[in-house]
């Protein structure tokens, strides 16, 4: 089957969350954040050998190229030998961006910016778009099947990069794009570094003698982030290559026409879910060299929670090769059920009968008792989420939302989500559940007030009452705004390209679809579903409780307040408790958890079915 699917699951999706649920354009919906993404995937590179280069350019001298602004200066592409990037007031980057660490990158590299911009000259309206071009024209004549390799860094937030490539000296351009709305799914999303880009550019270069390069940048009149290029090649195509990507272990490609869900990669999975529907891997397997590829594979290796692996496989399958190279979404012949709660590794790679490997790809998943989710903040520290989406706003109270696939019947008794760091104390919000397509709400919480202790950290709010879940159907799990003139609020958001999240619009015109109208959002959102045994909030509960000190070396003292006993629960990131108790009226309760490894853990207060759940920290 080859990869007409990713245009068809757009599609399905969509209708899955109703024909409301179309993509739009959005102004005005998101905080202008930028923060660290997530560890959880990344790809380890394989060292074949590569083919002798017919052209190469490693950006030690810029009188090779020509920089072109089409748009607004003074925003343009530099050329550097300073290394650091965060020192080129590129701010906020996680560690593994700080250092440019292209293979020439000490003798100079190209870098744009949208930082260093002044002001906000980026978003007054006008797009800044520029550009930089090799200066002397290519020759390649004599050399049909061609291929443009460069290496390259980038954070992405709404902006386009992209390469293009002429083979008659300027007149008629091809584009490539490498990060747009389509392509990174994702704002914040961060590039490996060095990330290795390699465009069959055959039938653009293939034997013409005025070939030109250019990188260009469009930052679509949004804050943008950066990108710097190097090491820029163009090669034979070799006789024999392959490519992995689009990997998933959620069926986001195949696996959903079977069970006719959305496919979503939880990351966070309860273990009753996770047996009635196991993990579901897949991947686009390209061809990228000039042979027929035959006996084409896709591989997967899991790891369990003690160390045992897993190897599955997809059929075999033929990929013709350049100039008009094939592609195929193909899926493991197996799948693969967890059998006990922990953290499983999915290492993914693909071979034929000439080519003995891919760069290989690595995910996770955490298997828990009752915790559902499509982030991967497993610590609940916040570390891996970023940015942050609108919720309560002068304009209106908006709904943020993620889809959940139910494949084993439960209810649900709590929704938890993450409140971003620019949330306003006092500010009101509200769990709801909605039936997968929005239309149909089901059920909600009491109003609950943001106070100190919940901003930049996890909140889980209780159902009014536990609402039943049937397999086979889908639902979204939503946290609900208030209109305030100054107490904003906004929910993180986090990084997994495979899930879908809504916004609904209460009158802030995020988009041209009026009032109540549900569009897609960009990131996927730090909003959870929670199977446990959660009643309803109580604030003067909370207000009477008092731990210290908090964080500890895990003991720590309770101190009750309240004029009633009150019994508490501490849970692991899994769900699971480790620990139960109670505490008598108005007294004091030493608690000595210093044999638990260090962590975040959960503290449930309850009291005559009133719950107050509070975060523990143990260094």
């Amino acid at each position: 089957m080859k990869r007409l699917i990713p245009l068809f699951i757009a599609v399905f999706t969509f209708s899955v969350v109703s024909a409301q649920l179309q993509k739009a354009p959005l102004v005005n919906y998101k905080m202008e954040a930028k923060s660290n993404s997530s560890f959880a995937t990344q790809y380890n590179s394989s060292s074949l050998t590569q083919p002798a280069p017919l052209w190469s350019d490693d950006c030690s001298d810029p009188a090779t190229w020509t920089f072109t602004n089409s748009s607004l200066p003074p925003l343009d592409w530099n050329w550097t030998t300073n290394i650091d990037v965060q020192s080129q007031m590129v701010t906020n980057l996680t560690a593994s961006l700080q250092t440019f660490n292209s293979t020439t990158a000490s003798n100079g590299f190209m870098i744009i910016n949208s930082d260093a911009a002044p002001g906000n000259l980026d978003q007054n309206g006008t797009p800044i778009i520029a550009e930089f071009t090799n200066t002397q024209p290519i020759d390649l004549t004599g050399y049909q099947n061609v291929q443009l390799t460069f290496q390259h860094s980038f954070r992405w937030w709404n902006d386009t990069r992209g390469v293009r490539v002429s083979g008659d000296n300027g007149l008629t351009w091809t584009d490539f794009e490498i990060s747009n709305a389509t392509t990174y799914n994702t704002p914040n999303q961060d590039s490996d570094n060095p990330h290795i880009s390699t465009y069959n550019i055959s039938s653009i270069a293939g034997n013409q003698s005025q070939v030109l390069v250019q990188f260009y940048y469009d930052d679509n009149d949004y804050w943008g982030w950066y990108w710097t290029v190097d090491d820029v090649v163009i090669e034979e195509v070799p006789d024999n290559g392959l490519e992995c990507t689009d990997e998933t272990f959620g069926g986001w490609w195949v696996g959903y026409q079977n069970l006719g869900d959305v496919g979503i990669d939880y990351t966070l999975y309860p273990i009753a879910q996770a047996t009635a529907n196991p993990y579901r891997m897949e991947a686009v397997i390209s061809n990228t060299g000039v042979n027929t590829q035959n006996n084409v594979m896709l591989h997967v290796d899991v790891e369990e929670p003690l160390g045992n692996i897993n190897s599955y496989m997809s059929s075999p399958s033929n990929l013709v090769g350049a100039p008009n190279p094939m592609n195929d979404t193909t899926a493991t012949t197996a799948n693969f059920s967890p059998s006990s709660m922990g953290v499983y590794n999915f290492t993914f790679w693909a071979t034929s009968d000439s080519f003995p490997t891919t760069d290989t790809m690595f995910m996770s998943s955490l298997v828990t008792d009752t915790v559902y989710g499509v982030d991967y903040d497993w610590d609940g520290s916040g570390a891996n989420l970023g940015g942050g989406y609108y919720l309560g706003r002068t304009c209106g109270g908006q709904v943020l939302a993620n889809v959940f696939d139910i494949y084993e019947n439960t209810q649900l008794t709590s929704i938890s989500f993450h409140v971003s760091a620019s949330s306003v104390i006092g500010a009101k919000v509200a769990v709801e559940v909605y039936e997968a397509d929005g239309q149909i709400y089901l059920e909600e919480s009491d109003e609950y007030t943001l106070q100190a202790q919940d901003i930049d950290s996890w909140v889980t709010v209780p159902l009014l009452s536990p609402y039943p879940l049937f397999a086979g159907t889908g639902y979204m799990a939503a946290v609900r705004g208030t209109q305030h003139p100054t107490d904003t609020s906004l929910i993180s958001a986090t990084s997994n390209v495979n899930t879908s999240s809504y916004i609904q619009d209460n009158g802030c015109d995020i988009g041209t679809q009026g009032f109540g109208y549900w569009y897609t959002a960009s990131d996927a959102l730090a909003i959870r579903m929670n199977f446990g045994n959660v009643s309803s909030v109580n604030q003067e509960l909370s207000s009477r409780l008092n731990i210290y000190p908090n964080p500890s070396n895990g003991i720590f003292t309770i101190e009750n307040n309240n004029q009633k006993d009150i019994t508490y629960s501490i849970r692991n990131v899994l769900g699971q408790i480790t620990l139960k108790g109670e505490i008598n009226i108005a007294s004091n309760s030493k608690v000595d958890l210093s044999h638990l490894n260090s962590g975040i853990y959960t503290i449930e207060f309850d009291s005559e079915y009133q719950l107050f759940n509070q975060k523990l920290i143990i260094k």
